[in-house]
């Protein structure tokens, strides 16, 4: 009996559907119908939600383009914006209060919206966000008659796709102690997301950014420029930085040249802005600045010039330049230096408010760098202030200190970074652990890019081989197959550093003191110049044949080339392993049983215990060796 009653109520529900979409679209105007629909939005059955959406779009859509709708403001959802309210003081007083009234509607229509993207019915995830987006491009159209775009929606469309709210599917409204009826509303759990609380559906994610900001250049324009205001009044947590990043983070396809922007979800946008109305619009900010700031000192022609940042201006005309912050909406979409300032922005915020796991920590590091890295994209004088940041990473050592010095040697090498004491905090990355550690070989690829340049001082290599060469001796095999090759090619690049592998050797009566400091932080102070290889040469005496046939390679002439570490630095122990069985022995030792020097282990435990003597049980370890 229960399911044939909820089978009926849903039946009921959905056929009332049309009938209300007919009432509200037709004539008279009557936009009471508005209420049972909103309702029907918020039925547990979600047939009967998804139909309900797409009439109440449909019936917003008319309303909107026929000027129905009221404005909708930054401020709290019952306050208008002053423009709603000067445009509507000069109508009648009723037509006021119902604009007012629709516009509530189309809010709590937007709330219905933003809490399906985190609904468990994937249909009703994937109607939700499309349809949030193509309420954007009419009230853009009804906001101005210049092309713009709706900045207020467009944060409401921000909000649901980085601060997710519960799903109203199911939900009742919530009542106050007097009786009344709040604008809270008591959720049902078991229409919600599985993942976590605040954090966006992966396939939400997914298609706001292949279907919005990576198809649409106002639309990622507008999201470079709101998310950064967004983030001020968000309270941060992991699952906001997984939300944003997960958004933020593919956008590699920004525009380099004004060709590139071609592609717009706002028709309006698509026409480039002339200078003349680009003019217009600039003089008339000029005007509202002029009112709240005094006149500047006119400056001389030479000294204007240098006063002026070029980086922050935009070339409109043949001559004439604009900063990017006083141009229009449109015509700030159709700028290239506006883009690189609003995502260079953007990853400034990002990287000092977020709170970011080491996962997502270590895939920015990855994308710093390339054709089409972030750095690649952000302003050119703005690139060194992710530094910082890198900077910070390094402190905390680990896998992303190396990946964060990278970063840094990028900004050194091409940016014109300043970074003195890089190669000390590199220095003090090569800790007992760093050959023992699994991305050893990573590690070691950037190494050599670090230290590839002969144009380094011998003195600061020279800490680095004897660094090495010190981690070796308790270092795995596979970690001194890497270190070997890597210590002559340093050799190689670094002639006077071979002093280091040719001081004679000492007499067997003269005790040797090594002179290099190992607890110096400083690769210059360290004396290494003034120690010896020895380390290498006891690497000769190693127990694994691969190892000390290719240790042996520092006691003959360096005619070899450098060798290439890409042969080195995939071995472990399997790959050893397989090399030793696969080796072919020239001379196989003898096999005797009687073993040349061989003592009894009575000669470890002297009692007797271990030839089964009545004082084998006084002992643990004597009993542990009968058997």
């Amino acid at each position: 009996m229960a399911s044939s009653s909820k089978s009926a109520a849903k039946a009921s529900g959905i056929s009332k559907i049309p009938t209300i979409e007919a009432s509200l679209r037709g004539k008279p105007y009557n936009p009471n119908g508005l209420v049972p629909l909103l309702q029907l939005a918020r039925d547990p059955a979600p047939d009967v939600v998804h139909k309900a959406i797409w009439a109440l779009h449909r019936v917003f859509i008319d309303y909107i383009g026929e000027g129905k709708v009221g404005g909708i403001s930054d401020g709290p959802r019952r306050n208008m914006s002053q423009a709603d309210e000067e445009e509507e003081a000069r109508g009648p007083t009723e037509a006021k209060e119902v604009k007012s009234w629709v516009r509530d509607r189309l809010l709590d229509y937007v709330e219905i919206l933003s809490g399906l993207v985190r609904d468990r019915e994937l249909g009703l995830r994937k109607s939700a966000l499309p349809l949030l987006f193509a309420l954007l491009a009419p009230l853009s159209a009804s906001v101005s008659e210049d092309p713009t775009i709706h900045i207020p929606f467009f944060r409401l469309i921000l909000r649901a796709i980085l601060e997710p709210s519960p799903s109203l599917r199911g939900a009742k409204p919530a009542h106050g102690s007097d009786g009344a009826a709040s604008f809270r509303w008591t959720i049902d759990e078991r229409n919600q997301a599985q993942d976590s609380v605040g954090t966006v559906p992966e396939d939400i994610i997914q298609t706001a950014h292949e279907d919005f900001w990576a198809k649409y250049d106002d639309l990622r324009w507008a999201f470079f420029r709101e998310v950064p205001h967004i983030l001020k009044f968000l309270r941060t947590t992991p699952d906001l930085a997984i939300n944003v990043l997960g958004q933020l983070l593919p956008l590699t396809n920004l525009p380099r040249v004004q060709d590139d922007i071609n592609t717009f979800f706002i028709s309006s946008l698509t026409t480039r802005p002339s200078s003349s109305s680009v003019s217009l619009a600039t003089s008339k900010r000029a005007k509202k600045k002029s009112k709240k700031q005094a006149e500047p000192e006119i400056l001389p022609d030479w000294m204007a010039t240098y006063e002026s940042d070029p980086s922050d201006d935009d070339t409109v005309g043949p001559k004439k330049r604009q900063r990017t912050s006083q141009l229009s909406i449109h015509a700030s979409i159709h700028s290239i230096p506006s883009h690189q300032t609003l995502y260079s922005t953007l990853w400034e915020t990002v990287l000092s408010t977020l709170q970011m796991d080491e996962q997502w920590t270590r895939k920015i590091l990855l994308a710093l760098h390339g054709k089409n890295g972030i750095l690649s994209h952000m302003k050119p004088e703005r690139r060194v202030r992710v530094a910082d940041w890198l900077g910070s990473l390094v402190d905390q050592g680990g896998p992303k200190a190396m990946l964060a010095m990278n970063g840094l040697f990028v900004l050194m090498t091409k940016f014109n970074l300043d970074y003195p004491n890089f190669y000390q905090r590199l220095y003090g990355l090569l800790d007992d652990e760093v050959l023992h550690v699994k991305y050893r070989a990573r590690f070691f690829r950037l190494l050599d890019t670090f230290l590839a340049s002969p144009l380094l001082p011998s003195v600061m290599v020279a800490s680095f081989i004897k660094r090495l060469s010190r981690l070796s001796l308790t270092a795995p095999p596979a970690g001194i197959i890497m270190v070997i090759p890597f210590i002559y090619n340093l050799f190689k690049r670094h002639p006077a550093c071979m002093v280091m592998i040719q001081r004679p050797a000492l007499d067997q009566d003269e005790e040797y003191k090594d002179p290099y400091n190992a607890s110096d932080p400083s690769p210059f102070t360290a004396n290494a110049m003034g120690s010896s290889c020895w380390e290498l040469m006891s690497l000769q005496n190693h127990y694994l044949a691969s190892v000390s046939t290719l240790a042996k390679m520092f006691n003959e002439v360096f005619t070899k080339p450098e060798y290439n570490m890409e042969d080195f630095l995939d071995h472990g122990y399997g790959t050893l392993f397989e090399t030793e069985v696969k080796r072919h022995i020239k001379r196989p030792p003898a096999v005797s049983d009687i073993v040349e020097g061989f003592q009894p282990l009575g000669h470890i435990f002297p009692d007797g215990s271990i030839n089964g003597d009545a004082r084998a049980g006084d002992d643990i370890v004597s009993r542990m060796w009968t058997f």
